[in-house]
């Protein structure tokens, strides 16, 4: 099967992160890349939500890391045995098999057990009974495989019902069960007294290739036809018994397909097993690995749009194939061990990078990828108004617009409203609504936006706020975290800062000592008015 590549955005996802996820993966669909969809890294906030809505779109799958996985190791060995398999058939299969073991599975290829050659030697050693075969409910056709049998007549149960008698031992008139099993010779003197006994199958040793057999018209039972000689036959009956009372049922050791290999690589290093069952998620094995398969593995595919930079980006990128990378932001310190199609441009949003090579490759824009490129753009430039929107940005809305037959500004401010109700959010939701990460010389820093139609809203959840702020930059270490409330109808933002490098602020901002919160009008963007500034001052 085709990997799936996944489209996705930065982590703490924004409109143009989630939306541009999305219309990217359809266009890379409607190209004939149909394993190509779009995923996000955390939960959307209510504008993106309200977009989706409006357009009727699915949200995106929810993926945690892009760390290899089991599942993308390329596996080789299938080799397993059923319980009923035979004593010698499982043999053959352990002696060829690295490792020495094998995993037992049922009839629905659930995994039930493990087997090794120490496990099965007993059934070698063993002394044969004449009830050794039934007392094991030995499968019939492990006798016919094992014995290469040609089979006349009719076999009434599929395992051993009776016990196994030779001729030798059997006296004049002695008669036998409907189900005992009797081996004899091609000899007639032998062959009328087996029939003679009423044994229910007869095995006939030493018996010609081509022999062509004919069994009494009063005989009920089966007849096999075998080349071995009558010894022969008695040792690959021991063989034939089934393997079901000598496997290991319990302490399995197993991977399951979504395992880390990381965490596969711990485990076996305190395992005394050698290989080790791989079960999918329905419980069913569908290979064994050991330690050296796991340097051959598939790494997976990735696509980033709206950021290059790792601190941003998914658990586990380091160690995927990143194929593409779409964005509007500074190129950061992401690397690719293979070429790659890197496009970015200094626009104010991803979508209208995304929308223009929609045209490059003359596919219609669908009505819903419309909405949501549109609508990201709205986000990103704060419906125009920010220092980022472009020429570009504002060709490309007012062609989605036309597309959507709405009035932009109308929908924009709309929409922006309905993802910024502060009255309404706890604190731990606002300042994680647009959350970036950045690296400044020796310093981490967060920065986090909301956009709203009433900043003021801010001042009554301000202590919640701040201590949320400074919880934040314990747990994650950061050294300042900053808060943008940006108010499109008034113009200008509302930043709040919290941390021990306040200094930064106070360099960048203007921010006076003992002063965490300053209004700045006509700052809209992150990337062009905060960080620019922040990154000056981390150089002192």
């Amino acid at each position: 099967m085709t990997q799936k590549i996944y489209v996705f955005g930065h982590r703490n996802p924004d409109t143009d992160s989630i939306c541009s996820a999305i219309a990217y993966a359809q266009l890379k669909q409607a190209l004939g890349h149909t394993q190509v969809f779009p995923a996000r890294l955390g939960p959307i906030n209510k504008e993106t939500q309200f977009v989706l809505d409006t357009f009727q779109i699915d949200l995106p799958e929810l993926i945690k890391d892009v760390k290899p996985q089991v599942s993308d190791l390329v596996l080789t060995d299938f080799s397993m045995a059923c319980e009923n398999d035979s004593v010698s058939k499982t043999m053959g299969q352990i002696i060829d098999h690295p490792g020495r073991s094998l995993p037992v599975i049922s009839d629905d290829e659930k995994l039930i057990g493990m087997v090794s050659l120490s496990d099965i030697i007993p059934a070698y050693t063993d002394a044969f009974s004449k009830s050794l075969l039934r007392n094991s409910e030995t499968p019939l056709d492990n006798i016919i495989e094992l014995l290469e049998a040609q089979v006349y007549g009719s076999i009434k149960s599929e395992l051993v019902q009776g016990d196994v008698y030779t001729i030798t031992e059997i006296t004049a008139g002695q008669t036998l069960s409907s189900q005992d099993i009797l081996v004899t010779v091609q000899q007639d003197i032998y062959m009328n007294r087996a029939f003679a006994t009423g044994a229910g199958i007869i095995i006939v040793s030493n018996a010609s290739s081509d022999i062509v057999f004919q069994i009494p018209d009063d005989y009920q039972g089966a007849v096999l036809i075998v080349a071995f000689g009558p010894f022969e036959v008695i040792r690959l009956l021991c063989q034939g018994i089934p393997i079901k009372k000598y496997y290991q049922k319990n302490h399995l050791e197993y991977f399951m397909t979504y395992e880390t290999i990381d965490d596969v690589k711990k485990n076996m290093l305190t395992s005394d097993h050698e290989r080790f069952p791989v079960v999918n998620v329905d419980g069913k094995v569908i290979s064994t690995i050991s330690r050296s398969n796991l340097i051959d593995f598939s790494r997976k595919k990735v696509i980033l749009v709206d950021h290059n930079e790792r601190n941003q980006s998914i658990i586990g990128v380091e160690e995927a194939e990143i194929i593409e990378v779409i964005d509007h932001h500074r190129v950061a310190e992401i690397q690719t061990a293979t070429p790659l199609y890197l496009r970015i441009e200094p626009v104010g949003c991803t979508a209208t990078i995304v929308a223009k090579m929609y045209h490059e490759h003359k596919i219609v824009i669908p009505r819903d990828m419309a909405g949501l490129m549109l609508s990201a753009i709205i986000s990103d430039t704060l419906l125009f108004n920010s220092p980022t929107c472009t020429k570009d940005d504002r060709i490309i809305a007012r062609e989605l617009g036309k597309i959507l037959n709405i009035d932009v500004k109308s929908y924009g401010e709309k929409m922006l409203v309905a993802g910024s109700n502060l009255k309404e959010m706890h604190p731990s939701e606002i300042i994680s609504t647009d959350r970036k990460l950045f690296t400044m010389g020796a310093y981490k820093i967060g920065v986090s936006q909301i956009n709203t139609g009433d900043f003021r809203g801010i001042f009554d959840k301000l202590d919640g706020v701040l201590q949320e702020m400074n919880n934040l930059c314990e747990e994650e270490s950061l050294d300042l975290a900053i808060l943008m409330v940006t108010d499109i109808i008034l113009g200008g933002t509302e930043l709040i800062i919290a941390g021990d490098a306040k200094n930064l602020a106070q360099l960048a901002f203007g921010f006076q000592p003992g002063e965490f919160s300053k209004y700045m009008n006509g700052v809209f963007s992150r990337k062009k008015q905060i960080v620019p500034p922040l990154m000056n001052a981390s150089a002192y």
